[in-house]
């Protein structure tokens, strides 16, 4: 029998329910829990009646089963549906609450007086604008300010939302009643100061890749710290000049970019001034925006932008930009959108701090992107199998990942620490938290359920082994999602170098590793053998190829570095998670092999497309090899007069078959001054067609870099170009003198008709 309360206790129970409610509040049917507050925090007072919230009401989509199986088949190879993706409208049809639905919860919001905005496209959101006292009144909730312990101001509703009990079956949940929970970045800026684990690496040298290549400002950063690669370095230790090689720079892909803060436009424009690059980048504010941008707070929108144009300069970029928190929303601008195919988020919190509303909307969002062929890279954390510690002051030493990278439907990217940007690279886990470094997360997910792709992997991978568990997420029997699935290089003191808040330096955390994979697979997505067709979501058909081919697709982790921890815990050498052979939960199933890893996955959505390059490709007879274009050629280079100070560069150009010239680019090494004055640059500057003509061109430099555009379209062309849109340098003089310098490289960039282009890496005589 139930135990009755005295009367005295039920009284003040309703007396402090009564004080929670506001007087004359809706009545309805809960849709969620309230919020808990965080450790230390309290209620401190009303908000002001007048605040302004924007809300975002997630909606049920119709049938969340059949949902959840069309998301997993569609994504996995072999599947009777793999790659058959749906468009926005066609998910709405199928899987989006149906119109009447839809139309049934907007009436009752509206009817309790709020402004009720058009459902997004696939019809599982609606957006609602309101100030504070009129969503406390249609919810019938009291909408309080909270004190937190580290001193920000939050606000949160005290009980759980009404909505009418017609609409209360569609409705998931209502985010933005609170915003307790902030998203962190996980991106570490590192100086030499702190550079004490960054000693014991050599000092690094650039790498012509037929990629962009680096200018005298971000090769400064390696000379005077003696740590942090730059973009061609990264991308050489990863195998990626195979796609330069084809012209292939990402053509035609779009990478979407997930922000919680504004960025400076002037880094972005620095970085690509120094690579000759010209990436397009646009941003797409959602609920307001970001903010307006003021100095310190774009380090991590610069890295994630910067990580794209690096390794594939070719790519349009999209950053859906919102207030923090507005995870859900950007994620549901992403796939309403549809635009990019791409999606790469270096924001997370810890697990078990995320509200499961929140939690089940960003699940169903990702099931959509799934469905629609588009893929969500998220960095899975920098602190460790502990990620809900927070330095400076956090005590908690408890096992914990990060979401939302432990959704099954998103590829959590983990992180290394790369000793050496060798191909293949020296890699070891990362766990600089001896220095105060970080290290890379990873662990098994509180939340989630082991998914099929990795229930079902190979034996040989070892995911499954002596640490899964599913003691973490509930289940009385079977696992738990484990997480990171993939990595790269990640520890600051082997970071990369960026631009920003106007300065060059090193920059290091997951952060960095989730775009560079996105970079990835947009290069993949552009190589021939996929033809243009998307990935999708990438985890089935990863872990698959790991299972038939790991050796020759994936750089394994199997040790820490000499001297540094054995496992990626961040209080103890006992600590989980060790790296070893195949998957682990230090680094998931490693590093790509661009290239190599590039064709396996094409093979699976388009098999009779050509492999992406000749990576251990079958032998085939010469009457079935298909007739390939020649590519792009440079011949005759000559570099004279550089001890005169008057430098003349020569060179012939030809573009690859049945493809004229359009524009070319010269990248020099800061030994070569290039003039900025565009009548210096037209007085040092030649160019003539193949029967001798001189032709007429325009001309535009940065430093580092010359920039010639054709009047008229070539096939070939000859160039000549000296004194004095170049100049000697008096170092260069200096060790030429000394017999210190022998040899100059320099990288040829071509655009040509119909949309191809190529890198060509060049080594002159001095």
């Amino acid at each position: 029998m139930r135990a009755r309360l005295p009367i005295f206790t039920c009284l003040c129970l309703l007396v402090l329910c009564l004080a929670a409610v506001p007087a004359g509040a809706a009545t309805g049917v809960p849709v969620q829990a309230a919020p808990e507050l965080p450790g230390g925090a309290s209620f401190a007072g009303a908000v002001a009646p007048e605040r302004q919230l924007s809300l975002y009401v997630a909606l049920e989509p119709r049938d969340p089963a059949a949902l959840a199986s069309f998301a997993e088949g569609v994504a996995t190879p072999g599947s009777p549906i793999y790659g058959d993706y749906l468009s926005v409208p066609q998910f709405a049809a199928r899987f989006g609450p149906t119109p009447a639905q839809v139309a049934t919860v907007r009436s009752a919001l509206a009817a309790r007086g709020l402004d009720v905005g058009a459902p997004s496209a696939d019809s599982l959101s609606l957006p609602v604008t309101a100030t504070a006292a009129e969503a406390e009144a249609a919810f019938g909730t009291a909408i309080d300010r909270v004190a937190t312990a580290g001193g920000r101001v939050a606000f949160a509703n005290r009980s759980a939302p009404l909505v009418p009990a017609a609409a209360a079956p569609y409705v998931q949940g209502i985010l933005g009643l609170d915003n307790l929970v902030r998203a962190h970045r996980h991106d570490t800026m590192q100086s030499s100061t702190s550079s004490t684990t960054a000693a014991t690496e050599p000092p690094r040298t650039s790498v012509l890749t037929g990629g962009p290549q680096p200018c005298a400002e971000a090769l400064q950063v390696q000379q005077d710290e003696e740590f942090g690669y730059t973009a061609d370095q990264v991308a050489s230790a990863y195998s990626l000049p195979g796609f330069y090689a084809q012209g292939n720079f990402g053509a035609g892909q779009t990478v979407a970019l997930l922000e919680m803060e504004p960025t400076g436009p002037k880094d972005i424009d620095a970085y690509q001034s120094c690579y000759g690059t010209h990436a397009e980048v646009t941003y797409v504010p959602v609920e307001g925006g970001s903010g307006e941008y003021k100095k310190g707070d774009d380090g991590e929108s610069a890295l994630d932008i910067e990580q794209i144009i690096g390794l594939a300069p070719d790519v349009k970029i999209r950053v859906y930009e919102g207030p923090n928190p507005s995870e859900v929303a950007l994620l549901s601008a992403y796939v309403s959108d549809n635009e990019a195919k791409i999606m790469s988020s270096s924001w997370g919190i810890c697990e078990k701090d995320a509200e499961p509303t929140e939690e089940k909307a960003t699940n169903v969002l990702l099931q959509e992107a799934a469905a629609q062929g588009q893929s969500f890279f998220v960095a899975a954390g920098d602190n460790g199998a502990s990620d809900c510690y927070e330095p400076p002051g956090d005590t908690y030493k408890g096992l914990q990942v990060d979401s939302p990278g432990t959704d099954p439907f998103a590829t959590d990217v983990g992180g290394t620490r790369m000793a050496a940007p060798t191909t293949p690279p020296v890699e070891y886990i990362w766990n600089d938290a001896a220095a105060g470094e970080g290290a890379g997360g990873g662990g098994i997910s509180e939340r989630f359920p082991m998914p099929a792709y990795q229930q079902t992997a190979s034996p040989a991978l070892n995911v499954l082994g002596p640490l899964s568990s599913g003691t973490q997420c509930g289940l009385a029997s079977g696992y738990c999602r484990q997480v990171p699935d993939v990595s790269a290089d990640a520890a600051p003191a082997t970071g990369y170098i960026v631009h920003t808040e106007d300065v060059w330096g090193v920059t290091g955390g997951t952060s960095a590793a989730a775009p560079l994979w996105a970079a990835f697979i947009a290069l993949t997505q552009a190589s021939p053998a996929c033809g243009g067709k998307p990935i999708g979501f990438a985890n089935p058909a990863l872990y698959k190829i790991a299972g038939e081919g790991y050796a020759g697709n994936f750089n394994d982790i199997t040790t820490a570095r000499p001297g540094g921890a054995p496992t990626t815990g961040l209080f103890s050498p006992s600590e989980p998670y060790a790296p070893g052979p195949a998957y682990d939960m230090a680094t998931g199933l490693g590093t790509p092999i661009g290239t190599s890893l590039a064709a396996s996955l094409c093979a699976f959505i388009n098999p009779s497309a050509p492999p992406t390059v000749p990576v251990m490709a079958a032998k085939t007879a010469p009457a079935a090899r298909a007739k390939t274009p020649n590519p792009a050629q440079v011949s005759g280079a000559h570099l004279g007069n550089v001890l005169k100070g008057k430098p003349r560069l020569t060179f012939s150009l030809a573009a690859r078959e049945g493809a004229k010239l359009t524009n070319i680019t010269v990248g020099v090494p800061p030994a070569l001054d290039v003039a900025k004055d565009a009548q210096a640059l037209a007085q040092g500057i030649v160019v003539r067609s193949a029967d001798g003509t001189k032709l007429k061109f325009t001309a535009t430099s940065t430093p580092g870099t010359i920039r010639i555009r054709l009047s008229s379209p070539q096939a070939s062309v000859t160039l000549k170009i000296g004194f004095p849109a170049l100049v000697t340098t008096p170092k260069l003089a200096a060790h030429i003198r000394e017999g210190r310098t022998h040899k100059l490289g320099l990288v040829l960039t071509t655009r040509e008709s119909g949309g191809t282009g190529a890198r060509l890496p060049l080594t002159v005589e001095v």
